[in-house]
């Protein structure tokens, strides 16, 4: 659960929420949500909740959220329920890619045999949900109130360790690139292993800037081991889990925070999505994407989507990708209108399987575009007629005068 004392040895410092999670759990409520801001101690207080509510239940965790089928999930709880007894299925830090699978069928499904708990942040609730799912979710809401003192978690030594390693004089440094990566790389969902190689493949990334140099593959090596290494009070950043039946790197709960960008820990970069595009089969890439829209990175999503065959993503996907690349369109200064070709072909390829409300936000958004196509041809047409004031001399960027 992210709980680094599973046991509940150390002293427990009372929250304001435990009331609200006792009554949730006590009662026979088949879905609990609780949200709260990172590091508010959400982890610790459902922990404790479920110790003293339903201690005699046993747990089901969701270990990757990112990647978890909740369907199939809850299936193979009722097969523990029917051979062991009453289930929780748990998801720690659920992202909205779980979150959006939560529908009546699901809620449907659950009972006093199988119960769902998911911990989540608020920011995720607001992310690019479906009505019907983010009306089942606030329905079922618990929040964890922010103390005033801020975050719990921000206030513990081994983050302050962690952040001297990651940002020392104040700047990013190799091992602040890497935990980036291996955040991201969670956060988006990708199903393949993140090996020691692929990391330093893709960690150099995170370091571009203004005037910045990239550092040597030997520098982000050697700040990966680093990482590796339980020294932040006997507590690793980085540690190594199997998946697909080789090496996976993960972060740490504990210190994933200290790669974010801003408070609210929200935008995954799009530079690491075009290093990313180069290592997925167009079925991954497929498959990250929509986890990047539920984010709400359409932008990352752009990236990802290329070339991805639009069979492979739903109607609403489509739509969303079509409205994203129209308002970059819109946005580049440069060459205005430069991808409003390809905007409508996500759109018009969101036509053929959607619903009817669908196909009226696509048919909108189809109108607009060609509105705005027409305009700027339009212009291109007309006649420059010069003024009085174009007779002046005026400086041009040589130093000389204009003709």
């Amino acid at each position: 659960m992210g709980v680094h004392d599973p046991e509940a040895t150390a002293p427990y410092a009372a929250r304001p929420v435990d009331a609200a999670l006792e009554d949730a759990f006590g009662v026979e409520r088949p879905l609990v949500v609780v949200a709260g801001e990172r590091l508010a101690g959400t982890s610790r207080a459902v922990h404790r909740a479920l110790r003293r509510m339903l201690g005699d239940r046993l747990l089901v965790p969701i270990t990757e959220p990112h990647a978890a089928d909740l369907a199939d999930v809850l299936r193979r709880a009722r097969t523990v329920a029917d051979r062991s007894g009453p289930v929780v299925v748990l998801a720690d830090d659920a992202p909205p890619a779980l979150l959006d699978q939560v529908g009546a069928e699901v809620v449907e499904g659950l009972g006093t045999r199988v119960r769902l708990v998911l911990t989540t942040r608020r920011v995720f609730l607001d992310a690019h949900l479906a009505a019907p799912t983010r009306a089942l979710l606030e329905s079922a809401l618990v929040e964890v109130p922010t103390d005033d003192d801020g975050p719990i978690g921000e206030r513990v030594r081994p983050v302050d360790r962690a952040r001297a390693v990651l940002e020392p004089d104040g700047r990013p440094s190799p091992a602040l690139a890497v935990l980036r990566t291996v955040v991201d790389w969670e956060r988006l969902g990708v199903g393949l292993p993140l090996t020691p190689r692929l990391l330093v493949d893709l960690a150099a990334v995170h370091l571009d800037g203004p005037g910045a140099r990239r550092p040597r593959r030997r520098a982000l090596r050697r700040a990966t081991r680093h990482l590796l290494r339980p020294h932040q009070g006997g507590l690793r950043v980085l540690r190594v889990a199997r998946r697909a039946g080789g090496e996976h790197l993960v972060a740490d709960r504990l210190f994933s925070h200290l790669a974010d960008r801003d408070p609210a820990g929200w935008t995954v970069s799009e530079g690491f999505a075009g290093a990313l595009w180069h290592h997925l089969a167009p079925a991954e890439r497929a498959r990250v994407a929509r986890v990047a829209l539920a984010r709400g990175d359409d932008q990352v999503a752009l990236w990802l989507a290329t070339q991805v065959p639009p069979d492979d993503l739903e109607p609403e996907a489509l739509y969303r990708l079509g409205v994203a690349l129209a308002a970059r369109s819109a946005a580049h200064t440069p060459e205005p209108g430069r991808w409003d070709g390809g905007a409508l072909r996500w759109l018009a390829a969101a036509l053929d399987r959607a619903d009817p409300d669908l196909v009226r936000r696509a048919h909108r958004q189809i109108l607009l575009l060609e509105a705005r196509r027409e305009l700027r041809e339009h212009r291109a047409t007309l006649p420059h007629a010069r003024t009085p004031g174009d007779d002046r001399d005026t400086p041009s960027p040589h130093g000389a005068a204009a003709p």
